[in-house]
């Protein structure tokens, strides 16, 4: 496939994504995203780009926020806003954070956290890295830049 072809696939879904149209308010409920394919999404924090990532499938991925262990977004953000209160430890894979802070990690993340996504065949992976690389007006918090 032709490198220009790629660049503006690329920017089409970036704007698709970015599109106010297309975003839905987080309301840390299962199934908000009822799509079952493969793809993109995109984390907003206040109408702000904050984080980028692909999957297997969308469905269950967005599920995935429900659970610290599950997300690393939910991690970070848990880290942004609340890594001063008296009770935090960091999060990880196999533990979550005290129970007092997953209780004010939901409230903030329902009334602030919005996100969109598109499902992709292919590309996935690549898209995001472009994305992470062409976002240089977005300060994104994935901690992964690059795959290995």
């Amino acid at each position: 496939m032709d490198e220009l072809l790629i660049e503006e696939y690329f920017k089409d879904i970036k704007n698709y994504l970015l599109d106010k149209n297309n975003r839905k308010i987080y309301l840390l409920e299962r199934n908000q995203c009822h799509e079952t394919k493969s793809g993109v999404y995109c984390f907003f924090i206040d109408n702000k780009v904050s984080y980028i990532g692909e999957t297997g499938c969308l469905k269950k991925r967005i599920n995935d926020l429900l659970n610290t262990r599950n997300h690393t977004f939910r991690r970070i953000f848990g880290e942004l806003y609340f890594s001063s209160h008296k009770l935090y430890s960091k999060a990880s894979s196999t533990k979550g954070y005290d129970k007092e802070i997953e209780n004010l990690l939901v409230e903030k993340m329902k009334s602030h956290l919005s996100f969109s996504y598109k499902s992709m065949n292919i590309g996935r992976k690549e898209f995001e890295e472009w994305f992470q690389e062409n976002s240089n007006d977005f300060e994104l918090l994935n901690k992964r830049k690059k795959r290995k």
